[in-house]
């Protein structure tokens, strides 16, 4: 648990870059016609698996630009990177969400194989993380203002994927993933695990199946227990998200995970500090109802029993005075379809 998040060592750093480099080139290009149009390559801004994530300018316009660059391995990895793109590209725009503008295939000189890339929103703010870290270090906790503006944000954006027909799930909410100008102006910047499927394995063949792609999805950390516990044949689905959001305000009160990188911990669905089924223990007064949201809402255990995205935000709303989210009309959502 400590008082850091977890981060990427050096060793595992230099792995993801190996991975990376893989069976295409190993020098980062200076330029890169994406639609049509000629993008200058300026340096590259971070990197993970195959994809690397570079400042860019438009050498038309001059203006400065997000490029992402993703190697083509195979047709499973193709299909998924192009969902990412479908799906961001869906949900845009959005005033928390970092803007899309434009994909391609591309096959440059060199790299054996085919490149997607894509041209977004330039954002060179720090992740939420980071943000929480640097708090950490100089022991400033947030106020109770500051976690129901962030709250609101992430509920907002959540709620906006939620209300998509399908809706969409995005499996992946973590500090890590918002970029973070200050409490009120966060963006989503990560659509890679999202999905408008959900997963309910009715067999040997499909548990063994979603714990292979819902590993690769998920964060461990933020990951709920029916995403573990695939054999209790729960669905999992939206729901997710909620059990997520609930992590991360739980970090933003406590500087601290509620559960440690343990999976039967995380199966038992109860954080440590709350063991007791005290929801009392909390660093400020003020912060008590928002913890109890927490806990009898969004932390947990039966996905059936957690609340959606739309009774969190009335919750939340009634506490901080800032406008919930509306649901959806009736009628308006398509279902999500099942993985099997």
């Amino acid at each position: 648990m400590g008082n850091t998040l977890p981060a990427c060592s050096n060793g595992m750093r230099r792995f993801l870059s190996y991975l990376g480099s893989f069976c295409c080139s190993f020098k980062h290009p200076t330029h890169v016609v994406i639609g049509g149009v000629e993008y200058n390559v300026e340096r590259l801004l971070g990197e993970g698996g195959s994809a690397y994530v570079y400042k860019g300018r438009d050498t038309r316009s001059g203006n400065l630009i997000a490029l992402k660059r993703f190697t083509l391995k195979d047709h499973q990895y193709k299909t998924q990177c192009m969902e990412e793109v479908a799906l961001h590209r869906s949900l845009c725009p959005h005033t928390s969400i970092i803007t899309f503008y434009d994909s391609d295939i591309v096959k440059r000189p060199g790299p054996i194989l085919p490149e997607l890339w894509i041209v977004m929103e330039l954002s060179e703010a720090p992740t939420l993380a980071n943000y929480i870290n640097i708090r950490m270090a100089v022991k400033q906790p947030f106020t109770i203002r500051e976690v129901y503006e962030i709250s609101h944000v992430v509920v907002g954006v959540i709620a906006h994927m939620h209300s998509q027909s399908p809706p969409v799930s995005h499996w992946d909410i973590k500090a890590e993933n918002f970029l973070f100008e200050d409490s009120q102006n966060l963006k989503l910047c990560d659509f890679g695990s999202a999905s408008r499927l959900y997963y309910e394995p009715q067999n040997a063949l499909h548990v063994s199946i979603a714990e292979a792609e819902l590993g690769e999805r998920m964060t461990l950390l933020y990951r709920p227990p029916e995403s573990l516990d695939l054999w209790s044949r729960q669905r999992v689905d939206t729901k997710c998200d909620i059990w997520s959001l609930g992590v991360l305000i739980y970090l933003l009160i406590f500087f601290e995970m509620p559960f440690e990188a343990n999976v039967m911990e995380i199966m038992d669905g109860i954080p440590r500090r709350f063991r007791e089924g005290n929801w009392e223990d909390v660093p400020r007064e003020e912060f008590k109802p928002v913890v109890e949201i927490v806990g009898t809402m969004m932390l947990v255990k039966d996905p059936v029993k957690r609340a959606d995205i739309f009774d969190v935000s009335q919750r939340l709303s009634a506490l901080s005075h800032i406008p919930p989210i509306p649901r959806p009309r009736p009628g308006y959502q398509r279902p999500q379809d099942s993985r099997f």
